[in-house]
């Protein structure tokens, strides 16, 4: 199946990704309570079915080439842990709560948008399955946003749009990935490592401790390996 042939049709369908945050914090009930067991296995789900999409797309790039996907992932591993340290991501002083969460929301939704945009270029119908998936994946994410910024005192409007604006950086880099792959071709198993590699620190550093802090280790395990495999079988059906 041959790519689209211009980025707008990607930049729509990512867009509407991002929009499915504004759900988040629409979910929490009103009042907004904490609600910490329900926040875990939000964590845990947003973890594995960014899990299954790791999984499909470096599936997708070893069967490209093995070593070119390797060292995307590297890449991919190196360039999101450094990005962390020099932002100070999970070190923010409490001033800056509300401002550092979206800075943070943003920062993670750039590699999912790498994602989109390299999947998008290998095969369309591909694509647009992670498009969706991602797009629930933000649902479940804003809501543990949604809880950070709510806490600083804003509306639950205010709260749904931050969580929006947090995951523009999905358009953006969605259609800059798209655009590097289609007019060079070889960088496309780059791009499909480094999203791998890219969102699997981010499960492993972000998300899998925010649900250990909330539920047991096994009940998160349990629930993470479920959305991971049956993103990874869906999303491998469809390569």
């Amino acid at each position: 199946m041959e790519s689209p042939s211009s980025p707008l049709i990607l930049a729509l369908w990512a867009a509407l990704a991002a929009l499915a945050a504004g759900l988040g914090p629409v979910l929490l009930g009103t009042p907004p309570a904490p609600r910490p067991r329900h926040l875990g296995f939000a964590s845990a789900l947003a973890a594995g079915a960014m899990l299954g999409v790791g999984y499909a797309l470096m599936s997708l790039g070893l069967a490209r080439s093995g070593g070119a996907a390797t060292l995307g992932a590297m890449l991919g591993v190196a360039v999101t842990y450094a990005s962390h340290v020099w932002l100070g991501v999970g070190a923010a002083p409490r001033a800056v709560r509300i401002r550092h969460a979206v800075g943070a929301g943003a920062l993670h939704a750039a590699p999912e948008g790498i994602a989109m945009g390299a999947a998008m270029a290998a095969d369309p119908r591909f694509g647009l399955f992670l498009i969706a998936t991602l797009a629930v994946h933000n649902v479940w994410e804003s809501e543990v946003l949604g809880t950070q910024i709510l806490a600083g005192g804003v509306t639950r409007g205010h709260a749904a749009l931050l969580g929006v604006v947090s995951n523009v950086p999905q358009v953006v880099f969605a259609v800059a990935a798209f655009a590097v792959a289609v007019r060079a071709p070889m960088s496309l198993t780059v791009l499909l490592g480094f999203a791998f590699g890219a969102l699997t620190y981010l499960c492993l550093a972000e998300l899998l401790p925010d649900s250990y802090r909330s539920v047991g280790r096994t009940s998160i395990a349990v629930v993470v390996s479920v959305a991971a495999g049956v993103v990874a079988l869906l999303g491998g059906r469809l390569q």
